[in-house]
């Protein structure tokens, strides 16, 4: 018999019969005694050289709308996966752009934001990179072209900082989003992980950080001396190794156990594998369990981003948007 069952008459057998062990009717559902959503959530809607999209959504009963963080697939291959993942184009707010390589924002996607009326939400910094794309212009005609400077700012909702963070010539931005009392991270592109960024992203609920390479694999690749030489230097990615340390770093300088997530992106697929990252981050059995995979050509699963209840964002106090 298992726990769930109750010792009851069968009141509906013949007369005579024993009392027996019946089920036990199911418990009513209370009224909103469903589980609240998270106040955030991320999905990485593919990673890598080939392409860069992740698309990040608040609660809907915050009155926030998704963004997308970098459109490195043209529009179609976007809306697919977005459609796999319960979204449409058109339920998009934003687009925030980490840096205009061709692999971060693809010039297709100059006609779908005046279309969606999307807004596109880039750095000062990056304005003559954006000036470089094809068609760029109709983005400033439209109006819907919003830079920002250094220091967090609000949109709809959520609070965003952001960081300048070295990469090849243009360099790149890696944010620090916050909506509802849960914090995420998100830094692709950079070719080493200072301490100002550790310290940007300490306390946050999920850490989205690029884990590129295998140092050894990298200078055993047939690609071009100059190529490798660059992803191995300071301005080009992060290795396994690297990445490791910086989520150990960002660790040491939050509380409570947090990140609680690492969502490990821009996987090589010519210099790195799965268990070349998974051998690596190994090293550290804690980090090791948090971690979510993501690839080029698939996306990941939801992730939420919740706070902890007992703990009101205390390590807040460690990071210092501006």
């Amino acid at each position: 018999m298992e726990a769930t069952q109750a010792l009851q008459p069968d009141l509906f057998g013949p007369p005579g019969t024993a009392m027996r062990f019946v089920p036990a009717p199911p418990a009513p559902v209370k009224s909103g005694s469903r589980p609240k959503p998270p106040p955030l959530s991320v999905c990485v809607l593919g990673s890598g050289s080939g392409g860069n999209a992740s698309v990040l959504r608040p609660s809907a009963d915050g009155g926030g709308r998704p963004v997308l963080i970098d459109a490195g697939f043209g529009p179609r291959t976007t809306a697919q996966r977005l459609e796999r993942a319960g979204l449409t184009l058109a339920e998009l707010g934003a687009v925030y752009v980490t840096h205009f390589d061709t692999d971060h924002f693809r010039p297709s996607w100059v006609r779908a934001i005046v279309d969606l009326k999307l807004r596109l939400r880039c750095h000062r910094w990056h304005l003559p990179d954006l000036r470089r794309v094809r068609d760029n212009q109709r983005l400033f005609v439209a109006g819907l072209v919003e830079p920002f400077d250094d220091g967090p700012f609000v949109d709809g909702g959520l609070t965003v900082c952001p960081i300048r963070l070295q990469h090849d010539r243009q360099g790149t931005i890696g944010y620090r989003f916050e909506y509802g009392g849960a914090s995420l991270g998100y830094a692709t592109d950079l070719g080493h992980a200072p301490e100002a960024l550790c310290r940007h992203f300490a306390g946050v609920d999920v850490l989205c950080l690029e884990s590129n390479y295998d140092e050894r694999m990298t200078k055993d690749c047939p690609r071009p001396a100059f190529v490798n030489r660059r992803n191995l230097s300071d301005s080009g990615h992060l290795s396994n190794d690297q990445a490791l340390a910086a989520v150990r770093r960002i660790g040491e300088l939050s509380a409570h156990g947090n990140p609680r997530r690492v969502v490990l992106l821009h996987r090589s697929a010519q210099c790195n594998h799965p268990t070349k990252v998974r051998r690596c981050f190994a090293q550290d059995p804690a980090i090791a369990r948090r971690l979510v995979l993501t690839d080029q050509r698939r996306r990941s699963r939801w992730v939420g981003v919740t706070p902890l209840r007992a703990v009101r964002r205390a390590q807040l106090t460690l990071a210092h948007c501006g």
